[in-house]
């Protein structure tokens, strides 16, 4: 998400906070595709896990999800738009908003500027069905990599494709940097589960 992202909407869809942009929903409670399938591949580690960082906040599906899963694990949602912050904070049930951490800021500069290390890292950024050329590029990954806590330390990537051959580009950077454990193929979602080299 982004300052700049198209205009928001806001549904309430079988008992579930969805919110959306023109062409992309970027949260769904607990039945958020991406973070469900990429979270029921890590159980294990998010199991063993500390904390969390989620970068791209939606409305905290991440919160939800394991909720469902009864696992507790300390997450900072991060997200540069202060509406969605506030939204996240109000929608979710008020235990699962007090016990997260809500930051607005830009997820550039949070993860050059804290050094807080963390066990999972999740990046879930987009304006509108686009995933920002930084994502993708070498300084914003190896910053992310700088704030995992150690080698088996877990990052998931949600990307959606846009363009094949830009896909293929992305994966290469990707493993320069990562050991790609999985990608998990949600049709334009990629969910990449990956470790640093």
């Amino acid at each position: 998400m982004g300052a700049t992202a198209p205009v928001l909407d806001l549904f309430l869809y079988r008992g579930r906070w969805q919110l959306g942009a023109t062409t992309a929903l970027y949260s769904d409670g607990h039945r958020y595709r991406p973070l469900l399938a990429a979270f029921k591949y890590i159980k294990k580690d998010l199991r063993q896990a500390q904390n969390m960082l989620v970068l791209g906040a939606g409305l905290g599906s991440a919160a939800y999800i394991l909720e469902r899963m009864d696992i507790q694990v300390d997450t900072t949602f991060v997200d540069i738009d202060s509406t969605v912050i506030n939204w996240g904070k109000e929608l979710l049930p008020h235990q699962l908003a007090e016990q997260n951490h809500w930051i607005c800021a830009d997820a550039q500069e949070y993860v050059s500027e804290h050094t807080v290390l963390y066990d999972v890292i999740v990046i879930d950024i987009f304006l509108d069905r686009i995933v920002p050329q930084f994502v993708s590029s070498n300084h914003f990954l190896t910053n992310c990599i700088r704030l995992l806590n150690n080698k088996s330390s877990k990052i998931v990537l949600n990307y959606i494709i846009n363009n094949k051959d830009n896909w293929q580009v992305v994966q290469s950077n990707l493993a320069l940097l990562f050991s790609i454990e999985h990608i998990i193929d949600l049709g334009l979602n990629q969910v990449v589960i990956a470790k640093a080299k």
